[in-house]
């Protein structure tokens, strides 16, 4: 059984739904401690997974269009070909091609989003995980004086709101909106947002 003219579409559309979710991802990943970042990016490290699965189907869409897959709808295969004809269907019976390039060019994404200086130039020990916060919003909850420590409001990646120490350049009063600037020890060092 050859294509139909079915087909040509279908994959059309896969291709967009996986541009779609890049493009998705990337922009709910602009969002860090919102449940956009959480519920919608799906971070795993470095990596975005919903980028990543959309970067499967627009490997898979292309392979697909340029490599039709043909269901012979016969018996399996030249009586040479060891082992059944694939049960599935679609990328896992007769042409793999659509299968393999969505699979490898998602594992170049994954490849591309993870910071390999930060693996093999520092090690894992050596990484600060406060720096991930640098860049959020949080309110003073309680107040800071320059140089002492005080405590900041700041949602998790979940949006569950926790109490976290901080320090300041400057005076902070309470309920201030304040911005995470950088890290000083094992501190979180804020400004106020003007």
């Amino acid at each position: 059984m050859q294509p139909t003219a079915f087909d040509a579409p279908i994959y059309a559309t896969t291709l967009v739904i996986g541009l779609a979710l890049v493009v998705l991802a990337r922009w709910a990943a602009r969002r860090p401690g919102t449940r956009w970042e959480s519920l919608v990016a799906l971070r795993i490290g470095d990596v975005l997974f919903t980028e990543i699965f959309g970067v499967f189907l627009i490997g898979f869409a292309i392979g697909a269009l340029i490599a039709p897959q043909l269901d012979s709808g016969g018996p399996p295969g030249p009586p040479g070909r060891p082992g059944p004809g694939g049960r599935f269907g679609g990328a896992l019976s007769g042409n793999r091609l659509p299968f393999l390039l969505g699979l490898v060019l998602a594992a170049i994404a994954a490849a591309v989003r993870i910071d390999w200086t930060d693996h093999l130039l520092r090690g894992p020990s050596k990484g600060n995980a406060l720096t991930t916060y640098i860049g959020w919003d949080a309110k003073v909850v309680a107040p800071i004086r320059a140089g002492e420590f005080g405590e900041i409001a700041l949602p998790d990646g979940s949006g569950n709101v926790m109490a976290v120490v901080a320090t300041a350049d400057t005076d902070i009063a309470l309920g201030t909106r304040v911005r995470v600037t950088g890290t000083k020890d094992l501190n979180l060092v804020v400004a106020p947002i003007a």
